[in-house]
């Protein structure tokens, strides 16, 4: 991600309504899996400024963990005193180590060079029974100037996430694509500031909101977040994925092998 995206992270990431919106949708949809009663080991994966580091904390003790010291510097203001750098493809972290790992729109970057080396790594420090909480980009027709300036190597459909996940040995226990009632107009949205904004420095679609549109825009989000209670939504901007580490792993369920 470019520097300066940091920066309008920090400052939109509570109110705006793409940051709030998945947050409401990933944790309506983690509680059902969820004992109310249990404190959880929890760590965040690519934390950005820490804002889900600080949700998560409700559910127990969280962790975030980013490569950036920018990031982390962010997450410090936020008040957060759990963080460390380390680079996702060598986690610092022993064996089964985690109840809950989250990683949020970090595997499609284009520094994550094999996502499916990834996704074992973060098998390995989740616990027998743990689970995996991903959101990442969706559908490669929307690849645009955005994705440029998040650094991102490619946008992911369901199948193909599906099946880089189970070679990496987890169970899918809940993948959908969501945004997706505003899809027509972010499709059309991003390929023309493709068209006229060519040869301009790429930035993302990140950026404060007028109130109004803001609180239209979260209430579309909130809507998804209560038909994925009940089932999936055909495409979107992006997906979710709850992945869950077999209690017993069964001889050759890791596969070794990449699309």
């Amino acid at each position: 991600m470019e520097a300066r995206e940091y920066d309008i992270m920090y400052r939109t990431e509570k109110d705006h309504w793409w940051f709030k919106g998945k947050r409401k949708i990933v944790f309506t949809q983690i509680s059902k899996f969820l004992d109310e009663d249990k404190k959880y080991s929890i760590l965040d994966v690519g934390c950005g400024t820490g804002i889900i580091v600080k949700e998560f904390s409700k559910l127990g003790d969280a962790m975030g963990l980013d490569i950036e010291i920018k990031a982390l510097k962010f997450c410090q203001n936020r008040g957060l005193k759990k963080l460390v750098q380390g680079d996702l493809m060598h986690l610092p972290f022993e064996d089964n180590s985690y109840d809950i790992v989250s990683i949020f729109d970090v595997l499609y970057h284009k520094d994550v060079k094999d996502d499916v080396a990834a996704m074992r790594e973060l098998f390995r420090i989740i616990k027998p029974g743990g689970l995996l909480v991903l959101t990442d980009s969706a559908d490669m027709k929307l690849w645009s100037r955005h994705d440029v300036a998040a650094h991102a190597r490619e946008r992911y459909s369901v199948p193909k996430m599906s099946s880089r996940l189970e070679k990496a040995g987890f169970e899918i226990k809940k993948v959908s694509y969501f945004n997706t009632l505003l899809y027509p107009a972010i499709f059309a949205y991003r390929k023309l500031d493709n068209f006229l904004n060519k040869d301009k420095p790429a930035k993302t679609n990140i950026d404060k909101t007028n109130p109004i549109i803001n609180s239209i825009l979260y209430s579309l989000l909130w809507t998804e977040s209560r038909i994925l209670k009940l089932g999936r939504l055909p495409f979107g901007v992006s997906i979710f994925v709850i992945g869950k580490k077999p209690a017993k792993i069964r001889p050759g369920r890791i596969r070794k092998t990449r699309n």
